[in-house]
């Protein structure tokens, strides 16, 4: 459990990409992580010499250390290839670069090499280098003059893909990175369109306008789906565009990913939710009953299950009778106990656990406890903590995702959210599962069809029609932590990452972000990407114009912490405190207009909001009155007191004004 094998063998894996066999990783080895790590390394590869077996990694590893120190296998190789041609140069790792070096000679230091001039040619793009977190390397591209002095280097600039004002864009936006090689772009494809820019309310505007802009162009131009490519930096935020595709009757696609409710991070939340649920739902017991680890072990479920069968009970009911005359252990038992006490608890079944105080009362607050409670957030975030992958990371990002859907549905359906101990919302459970169900990719249909991707899977490719979804600060450029990166060089990576989206469009392009999205069911404000600033503002439509980018860090301040304060002092003193950030925050963005949503028009169709001492009804709570009100526009909440139930919390446009009166119980 706390080495998952997936984590460490990636580890394992970078090490050999770095030239490291076992016991130089060990050397190096510096914390108990690193060090534990290196002993599965070492058992690791002992047991593949004790199979006469090599990995994957192995073939680069082995043969650099044969080339190094057999110099009659390097003669023989450089003699039977004396011209080397190498693509994608800067996405070379280490391991890489040193067989490639090898064979092709000339290098000093390298006995037997430097008699012979190599013949050794590499095409590659140092702004195209996207792939540090797998291991690449760009100063291998970026020094290959040095290392090969007197090569002939030839630019290549012409870009015979994009419009002018799209290679523009990428142009300028590029050249604000240091480290690179310089060359002066150009297209022959004269005029073209310029940039939309795009500023949403929220993730759901901002999916749609994505759907009524491409319905539009589609409708002017006579294009077909395939035509259009929809990218985003992390694969969590495809749900919402799903969402949106499906609603919008537009076929699309996935390209060489999963649709967000198969992913299976997702698909073990869910099998929580199905076992709350439906207790009787054996297969997603069977799914979670040791996802993550708790000591219940593979024979331990085989046990259970023939007890189920020979009592003709369910697994859960099993678990219940569970005991010693079974043949189980105390480690088993308490594991057994402790699982059942847990599903009970999110069920309302019985008290809560120790792990929390009060039952869940939202769907959302029940989905953010199972992540949490069960262990799977913990478990996700160790692997990605030792794998230091990207795509071990942005399994956390689609668990957040998910507790965010599940706040949307309580939207929705009109939540109010109130503080009861009455158990978790099984009904809105169902209702849930029941969408999820129907948000299967199974029924979409075939041919031609809108490609949604990460940017990191369109490199290589293009389309006429590009969205570029997401562009807020946190999110692109995503600024994750990585191990032995500094922060400029994380950053120059994000933005090559940008340069490769834009150049993927040939004639129109549209940029997205959003004001407000959310993260963990919170509503955050979202700074816009830096990387739109790069950009010129001659390179957008007439209606762009420029503001500096608000100070905001991806967790910025919460729209929705509206905890109701006992006393008069303390709630003035946090309404102003509100109307003063709300303020700040609304001059800031009022300042930048982005395409034809100009934020002082955010949502022309949204409630207007009710000022404090309004009355208004609720069509489950009743009748109440307003005493204090935050956000606006879709996202505007209302704190209002409904008399005998109290104080709630409610989204604006889930109330209707009420006439005046006295008596609101």
């Amino acid at each position: 459990a706390n080495f998952p094998p997936r984590s460490v063998l990636a580890a394992i894996s970078h090490a050999k990409n770095q030239l490291l066999d076992a016991n130089a990783y060990a050397a190096q080895a510096h914390d108990f992580s690193t060090r534990n790590v290196a002993k599965v390394y070492a058992g690791y590869a002992k047991a593949l010499r004790a199979a006469n077996a090599v990995d994957f990694d192995d073939l680069l590893l082995l043969t650099a250390k044969l080339l190094r120190e057999k110099a009659d296998v390097r003669r023989e190789l450089q003699d039977r290839w004396q011209y080397m041609l190498v693509d994608e140069y800067q996405d070379t790792n280490r391991a890489q670069f040193e067989i490639a070096s090898l064979i092709a000679g000339g290098q000093a230091g390298t006995a037997g090499s430097a008699a012979r001039q190599p013949n050794f040619c590499v095409v590659g793009d140092p702004d195209q280098a996207i792939y540090a977190w797998r291991g690449a390397d760009i100063t291998n591209i970026l020094d290959f003059e040095r290392q090969y002095a007197g090569c002939r280097t030839i630019t290549l600039g012409e870009n015979f893909r994009s419009d002018a004002p799209i290679l523009k864009a990428a142009d300028t936006l590029i050249r604000v990175n240091k480290r690179r090689k310089h060359k002066d772009l150009f297209t022959s494809r004269i005029g073209g369109e310029s940039i939309r820019a795009t500023l949403c309310r929220e993730e759901r505007h901002e999916a749609q306008r994505v759907v009524e802009w491409m319905q539009s162009v589609k409708e002017e131009a006579g294009l077909s789906w395939k035509d259009f490519a929809v990218f985003y930096r992390t694969n969590s935020l495809s749900r919402v565009l799903e969402e949106a595709f499906r609603g919008g009757n537009i076929p699309y696609t996935i390209a060489r990913g999963t649709a967000f409710y198969e992913r299976e991070e997702v698909k073990n939340a869910i099998a929580y939710l199905r076992a709350v649920s439906n207790h009787a739902d054996d297969i997603s017991f069977e799914r979670i009953v040791n996802t993550p680890a708790r000591g219940i072990s593979d024979a331990t479920v085989d046990k259970i299950q023939l007890e189920a069968t020979r009592h003709g009970t369910t697994m859960l009911g099993a678990m219940r009778m569970a005991g010693e005359a079974w043949g189980l252990n105390g480690r088993a038992l308490g594991s057994i106990q402790k699982f059942v006490q847990q599903i009970d608890s999110w069920s309302g079944a019985t008290a809560p656990t120790h792990l929390t105080s009060q039952h869940p009362t939202t769907l959302a607050d029940l989905v953010d406890r199972v992540i949490k409670e069960s262990g799977l957030e913990a478990m996700y975030h160790k692997q990605a903590a030792q794998s230091q992958n990207e795509s071990d990371e942005q399994r956390l990002d689609n668990l957040a995702e998910l507790v965010s859907t599940a706040t949307d549905y309580d939207d929705e359906s009109g939540a109010p959210g109130d503080e009861t101990d009455d158990g978790p919302p099984l009904t809105a459970v169902d209702g849930f599962l029941e969408r999820v169900a129907l948000a299967s990719p199974g029924d979409q249909t075939t041919g031609e069809q809108v490609v949604l991707m990460t940017i990191h899977i369109a490199k290589g490719l293009e389309w006429p029609i590009v969205f570029l979804s997401g562009m807020e600060d946190g999110l692109f450029p995503s600024l994750r932590e990585r191990e032995g990166t500094s922060e400029d060089a994380a950053l120059e990576e994000e933005r090559r990452l940008a340069y490769v989206a834009i150049t993927r469009a040939r004639e129109k392009l549209c940029l997205t972000h959003a004001r407000t999205r959310r993260q963990w069911g919170e509503i955050r404000m979202q700074g816009p990407s830096r990387f739109l600033e790069d950009i010129p503002t001659g390179c957008f439509g007439q209606k762009f114009s420029r503001a500096p980018r608000p100070s905001l860090v991806p967790r910025g301040p919460r729209l929705d912490s509206m905890d109701d304060q006992s006393s008069p002092a303390a709630s003035g003193q946090w309404r102003q405190r509100k109307m003063t950030a709300n303020r700040r925050l609304q001059n800031e963005f009022d300042q930048r207009s982005y395409d034809d949503e100009p934020v002082f028009h955010v949502d022309d169709d949204a409630p207007s909001g009710f000022p404090v001492g309004a009355n208004v009804s609720h069509s489950t709570l009743g009748v109440g009155r307003v005493v204090a009100v935050a956000g606006t526009g879709r996202d505007q909440k209302v704190v209002v007191d409904f008399g005998t139930l109290g104080r709630k919390t409610v989204f604006a446009r889930f109330l209707a004004a009420e006439a005046a009166g006295d008596d609101l119980n």
